[in-house]
């Protein structure tokens, strides 16, 4: 069954159709072959802080509130 074949939501119908979808989606994903210059690419961590206090939002919040008001006031000239 394709999207344009949805059945209507909270049927036993839909659920057979859900089910179904989302075996077909990890099927699809998970016995994809990849080819082998991507062979090493899943392994460790793919990208991220070296200390994972660097992304707490607490630390970067007067950082973006300074960034938010540059960037809003950019347009505006300063007269004395």
């Amino acid at each position: 069954m394709s999207n344009k074949n949805r059945p209507k939501p909270g049927t036993p119908e839909f659920e057979k159709w859900i089910n179904a979808r989302a075996k077909q989606r990890a099927e699809d994903i998970f016995n994809k072959d990849i080819s082998e210059e991507l062979v090493d690419v899943g392994k460790g961590l793919i990208a991220g802080p070296k200390n994972l206090e660097d992304i707490m939002p607490e630390k970067s919040i007067t950082e973006d509130i300074a960034i938010d008001k540059e960037q809003l006031s950019k347009h505006l000239k300063c007269v004395k």
